[in-house]
């Protein structure tokens, strides 16, 4: 299952803004706090799955670092569009950024920054299933890190979740679990991310106990944190996990539980996915979902008291 980490590089404006000696400290520029703000708000819709009103806010953050020529910001900027244009589906569009905003870091030689925009552009590359090119950019990503000498979880998780797909399941255990000890649990994105790709090698290993486990654990961090979309697809990949089980009757409770999220952030596709799953596994329970049907069409004619977008 595919799922976005929004990364936001905000280290530059505190680099750029130190005290100026004794307690005086210098005021921030008014297109500098007024980009940051942006790119927040951005951010905030992303996490309730508002995704055209979260390129609005990233898209006026670029605005304002690039009529400054702040290229820190800009780079920033391109990267978190790549980002709600890859949750989006939109692969095409994402890889434009991810390279964009690369090309600046390097040119500004932000290492942190040039890798972060190389993992994202790996990342959907996996997403569109162009595994050998996504192989040739987390090796860039590894020579940009060893610089560094430091441990980088985007790429581990990245590398990870590639060795999956190539059915690599010994290695692909020993890089998810070297990136979770590396990860700070207060990094929520981070660590729900690490614990679903975890998820997903025990779902694809058959042992979905265990699945079962990392999946909530990255629930617990996506509720946290607020991640709308994270949560739907934490519940959905739980409900696969019970299924895969042969207990039909919790599948069915965490497909209505993640199919109702799907509809109220208007993500048709998953909604339509999940609500076939559900209605296959119900068959086999005496539960009743004519009550989840209901409000799955209701809210996706649009009629949504609390809309998250609104």
């Amino acid at each position: 299952m595919k799922r976005s980490i929004l990364i936001l590089i905000l280290l530059f404006a505190a680099t750029l803004f130190a005290c100026a000696g004794g307690n005086s400290i210098k005021k921030k520029p008014k297109h500098i706090v007024s980009g940051i703000k942006e790119i927040k708000n951005g951010a905030a819709w992303y996490q309730r799955g508002c995704y055209k009103r979260s390129l609005e806010h990233f898209f006026r953050a670029h605005e304002l670092f690039a009529v400054s020529d702040e290229l820190s910001g800009v780079a920033m900027s391109m990267n978190n569009i790549g980002n709600v244009y890859r949750i989006m589906g939109d692969i095409n569009n994402a890889l434009l950024f991810f390279e964009e905003s690369f090309d600046i870091y390097t040119d500004i030689e932000d290492l942190d920054g040039m890798a972060q925009a190389l993992s994202n552009k790996a990342a959907a590359l996996i997403d569109d299933g162009r595994i050998e090119e996504a192989t040739d950019v987390l090796n860039k990503v590894e020579d940009i890190i060893q610089k560094r000498e430091i441990v980088f979880t985007p790429l581990l998780n990245n590398q990870g979740i590639l060795l999956i797909k190539k059915g690599q399941y010994k290695r692909a255990e020993k890089v998810l679990k070297k990136a979770l000890a590396n990860t700070d649990s207060s990094k929520l994105s981070e660590f729900a991310g690490v614990n679903f790709a975890l998820g997903n090698l025990m779902l694809e290993t058959e042992r979905y106990k265990k699945a079962v486990d990392y999946f909530k654990t990255a629930l617990t961090a996506d509720r946290t944190s607020g991640f709308h979309k994270g949560i739907a697809d934490d519940l959905a990949a739980i409900g696969s996990a019970w299924l895969s089980q042969g207990e039909d009757g919790l599948a069915v409770k965490y497909f209505k539980r993640s199919v109702k999220i799907y509809a109220i952030i208007e993500d048709k596709e998953k909604v339509d996915k999940i609500m076939n799953r559900l209605e296959k596994a119900s068959k086999k329970t005496d539960l009743n979902i004519s009550v989840t049907k209901h409000f799955v069409k209701t809210w996706g004619e649009g009629k949504v008291f609390e809309s998250p977008c609104k």
